[in-house]
């Protein structure tokens, strides 16, 4: 038997929001073929390549179901491919003053991921399923259309989400999920709240996970960080809560797996972490005739116009002691935890997955070599089923409202320049209930489903977070007060049983045409 002395929990979580027909560039449709390119494209070569050169792994990857509708829309699928083949085009004409090997370098790459998207038959999904079933990936699910769920005005609102989110795993992959990303690691407990005037008491977002058996999800770790132990290896918040071991969460069910931000932030800061190094592709500056990446970082402090060819063969070499060192950190992490606990701990790491590639285009890269470097390593992978299924979770911890962004609060979704959102959300579901409830077996069912498409599409955190962040300001306003205006006027249609304007509602099939299965059944309207 191997001696371990912890196991490694990877989590990658995959999300972009929805942009069907919904702008090209520089905000829509190219974001997700960027993505599509950049990371999963480059992601899915490497997981087959581990698993056929015979190397054990196991990585998590949470699909948002929003994403997951859009990889496998035929429209966008399409759009893809015409993209990538644009941009080969593009390759094959750039005059830009780089060498032709660099050229070169770029469109074998371009040829060979539009070529691998081809011979999967379009069919992302499709391949990452197989993975699960063959032991590599663990899939799970999130929020319907990444719902920032603490925030949400109505229970039904949050219930929809997290159902919706179910019955497209389940849907989409065959088997229901036992792991459940809370949008943006979004938490809180059971509250009291103020609604019409009424004091009520409103679940604990484990309570709606709970409801529908899921088993696990993630946390982020700064509630577990406010307390200095005596002990260099724990970082809770008491002498039994530490970033080395899952919860229960509360009174539930429900376990939580605390990530080991510390770890997480070496891979994800451009600033302090691996993806600044000066030898790895510079992000910012393109070429004006093709959008290709031609120059290195060489100096985060230096002009563009002093950026330095990129070296494909120097980059190898810097993500392989990248890696290298991280597998150390890993092992040592959990090495300094089992020596002082005599247990197996767990490390929990999670990112987005657009880091590896799209942002930072070494990263899958990274990946592979760390799967390597960690062969041979006393640590086990896992996920968060496999870790469930072979030891015992009886510790609880007692948070409070959390999230994984700036402060680990709810800031970047709660701030004066968003905050002129959430009323008019909660107007907005407080209306759509209303009328699913009065047209539910009287209304046009067309109606209905939209109307629940709009919900979920208004409620998404995106919104929020381009406006606070500041990357696509005009572009969530635009998109927030369509989605708001398309909830008001079905609902009112429904309400006051009024023809709805056929040319709009087939438009609105057409462009938000997500979930098909939805139906006003799948809301609890008392």
């Amino acid at each position: 038997m191997v001696f371990l002395i912890g196991h490694v929990n990877i989590v990658l979580h995959t999300h972009l929001p929805w942009v069907k027909k919904a702008g090209k560039w520089p905000f829509g449709e190219e974001w997700l073929y960027q993505a599509i390119f950049d990371s999963y494209i480059p992601l899915t070569q490497t997981f087959l390549q581990l698993r056929d050169q015979g190397y054990s792994f196991k990585f998590t990857m949470n699909i948002t179901p929003v994403l997951g509708e859009m990889l496998l829309d035929e429209y966008l699928q399409q759009g893809f491919v015409d993209y990538a083949k644009e941009f080969i085009k593009s390759l094959e004409t750039d005059k830009t003053d780089v060498s032709e090997d660099l050229k070169h370098y770029w469109l074998d790459l371009a040829k060979t991921r539009l070529n691998f998207f081809e011979s999967i038959e379009r069919d992302l999904p499709g391949i990452w399923e197989e993975l699960q079933d063959q032991g590599y990936l663990t899939l799970i699910t999130s929020g319907a259309t990444h719902g920032f769920l603490p925030l949400l005005g109505r229970d039904e609102t949050i219930d929809l989400q997290v159902k919706t989110g179910i019955l497209f795993h389940n849907g989409t992959f065959g088997k229901k999920p036992r792991g459940f990303w809370l949008p943006e690691c979004a938490y809180r407990p059971r509250t009291y709240h103020v609604a019409g005037g009424a004091v009520v008491l409103r679940p604990g977002i484990e309570e709606f996970l709970d409801k529908y058996g899921i088993d696990y999800t993630f946390l982020d770790s700064k509630p577990f960080e406010n307390y200095v132990s005596p002990e260099p290896w724990m970082t809770g918040k008491s002498g039994q809560c530490n970033l080395f071991q899952a919860y229960r969460l509360n009174n539930s069910n429900v376990v939580g797996f605390p990530r080991h931000d510390l770890l997480c932030s070496q891979v994800w800061s451009a600033d302090f972490g691996y993806p600044g190094d000066g030898s790895y592709m510079e992000f910012h500056k393109r070429s004006s005739y093709s959008g290709a990446r031609f120059w290195k970082i060489t100096n985060k402090n230096i002009d563009f116009k002093d950026k330095q060819p990129y070296d494909p063969l120097a980059a190898l070499k810097t993500v392989g002691g990248h890696a290298h060192h991280y597998a150390s950190r890993i092992v040592g992490e959990l090495a300094d935890y089992y020596s002082e606990s005599r247990k197996e701990g767990i490390v929990t790491l999670t990112f987005d997955t657009e880091l590896f590639g799209h942002w930072w285009f070494e990263g899958p890269k990274f990946l592979e070599f760390l799967v390597k470097e960690l062969a041979e390593a006393p640590v086990g992978w896992t996920s968060g089923e496999d870790y469930l299924d072979n030891y015992s979770v009886d510790a609880r911890c007692f948070l409070g409202e959390t999230s994984w962004g700036e402060g680990g609060h709810y800031r970047v979704w709660f701030n004066p320049d968003v905050e002129w959102m959430w009323p008019q959300i909660y107007e907005a579901e407080n209306i759509a209930y209303r009328a699913l409830k009065a047209g539910k077996n009287v209304a046009d069912d067309r109606l209905l489903k939209q109307l629940m498409r709009e919900v979920l599409l208004l409620t998404a955190s995106d919104w929020q977070f381009l406006i606070t962040t500041g990357g696509a300001v005009d572009y969530a306003k635009e998109r927030f007060a369509f989605h708001l205006a398309n909830v008001m006027d079905l609902a009112s249609a429904i309400l006051n049983k009024e023809p709805f304007d056929e040319e709009r509602l087939m438009d609105l099939q057409d462009r938000d045409s997500l979930f098909y299965f939805l139906s006003p059944e799948l809301v609890d309207l008392g």
